[in-house]
């Protein structure tokens, strides 16, 4: 094996002048990932093993399963079957909001999540992970919104609805069922809401095409430190 040449200062094409050749740290894209490069770095929990603990932030939620929807996507853990977050707890009177540090709001929305996912009749909960990272309220929408864009996780994108929580009261059977739910029965509640009108058949080919396109990151997709600008 040859030795690797040291780096000669030589580039293929210099740098361009103007505003976007400078990074800038305090950029808003370049905030965003920040909290990117730091959720992904850590290591993929199983959601059934994760123990409480304080905060609000971002998380994403990889599938390693046999579901043959998602194979194209399973145990890679690159790319998630969803990107979520979770905002500080608010008081009973909507205006007293808890620092971010405060409470358990992210255990909480995981923890519907692992509930939700027992519940589906085609998954096997031991079967999901997780990286989360207790972060700033401030910074993980502009997070949430890059990973979306760049991974297109295709719970958000595709079957919308994984993350709605039950809105209760008599005109709920009245409402149209989210479409992850159409997908995948098994909760209660919805599974007692009005069916997609086409059903769940054109949905699952929607999430085939869908992982044809999108089950590995692209070149400089969020998390990637190099990527940025």
């Amino acid at each position: 094996m040859s030795a690797q040449l040291p780096f000669d200062g030589v580039v293929d094409e210099p740098p361009k002048a103007g505003a976007d050749s400078i990074y800038d740290p305090l950029r808003r894209d370049n905030l965003g990932r920040s909290v990117l490069w730091a959720l992904t770095s850590g290591e993929p929990i199983r959601m059934d093993r994760v123990q409480s603990f304080n905060g609000c932030g971002i998380y994403a939620i990889y599938y390693a399963g046999d579901h043959e929807l998602y194979a194209p996507i399973s145990g890679s853990f690159e790319v998630p079957i969803y990107v979520g977050k979770s905002d500080p707890e608010v008081g009973r009177k909507g205006v007293e909001v808890a620092e971010a540090w405060a409470g358990t709001p992210l255990w909480k929305r995981l923890s519907t999540h692992r509930r939700k996912l027992k519940a589906a009749a085609d998954f096997e909960l031991e079967d999901f992970y997780v990286r989360y990272l207790p972060a700033d309220d401030l910074f993980t929408p502009m997070a949430e919104r890059l990973m979306i864009q760049d991974l297109q996780p295709v719970w958000n994108v595709i079957l919308e609805g994984f993350g709605v929580n039950p809105q209760g009261g008599p005109r709920q059977a009245e409402q149209m069922r989210p479409k992850w739910h159409e997908v995948h029965t098994g909760v209660a509640w919805a599974d007692g809401m009005r069916p997609q009108p086409l059903g769940p058949m054109p949905l699952r080919e929607a999430v085939r095409e869908h992982l044809k396109l999108h089950a590995t990151p692209p070149t400089g997709a969020a998390g990637r430190p190099p990527g940025a600008i």
